[in-house]
């Protein structure tokens, strides 16, 4: 399996340096470029406690701007939907989280707490495995703090896809665009 996942990953990186834009992951719809308003979860804290629906609330960022999504840019404007954008991929890095519990909020349907709101909550699905969690930089040496609390998140081969293909279009559209973020350093081995 890992090394089907390398063999993913490696496609994904040539397709990258290539300029070309990378094709989805299996299970992930080609997404669709959109500008306008959605809810930005890379970084959302989650409550550890479902909703009635089984649905788990994350508080996400409202954002006005180019972003990629499974839906449509109309489907979007009528319902603030959790898409993804690279917009805080400058001062952040990304940690590799053991086998956990993880909100997947990429295509969640989101509320706006009021009509000016600068956050949503994204009601998210939570799946438990190895997942890629957005941080600060600040967080690299507090690995462990990171993945104790449930985050929106991702698979690796998800968030690599997802950071290629949002920077190589923002890219064949002449729009500005933060590169894909960078790992956490892994902290030399003790001896």
């Amino acid at each position: 399996m890992r090394k089907i996942v390398i063999g993913i990953v490696s496609m994904i990186a040539l397709s990258a340096a290539a300029g070309e834009i990378p094709p989805a992951p299996p299970g992930m719809v080609k997404p669709t470029m959109c500008n306008g308003p959605f809810a930005l979860c890379i970084k959302a804290p989650c409550k550890k406690e479902p909703d009635s629906n089984n649905l788990y609330p994350c508080e996400c960022v409202i954002e006005h701007g180019w972003n990629m999504g499974q839906s449509s840019c109309q489907e979007r404007v009528e319902q603030l939907t959790s898409t993804y954008s690279n917009l805080f991929n400058e001062c952040s890095r990304t940690v590799t989280c053991p086998s956990s519990p993880w909100a997947w909020c990429y295509g969640a349907k989101c509320d706006r707490k009021s009509p000016d709101a600068t956050l949503a909550t994204c009601h998210c699905p939570v799946l438990t495995g190895v997942n890629v969690v957005l941080t600060s930089k600040g967080n690299c040496d507090q690995k462990s703090d990171v993945c104790g609390h449930l985050w929106s998140a991702a698979t690796e081969k998800e968030s690599n896809f997802a950071n290629w293909f949002y920077y190589l279009s923002m890219a064949k559209m002449q729009e500005p665009s933060n590169p894909p973020a960078t790992a956490c350093p892994v902290p030399p081995a003790k001896k």
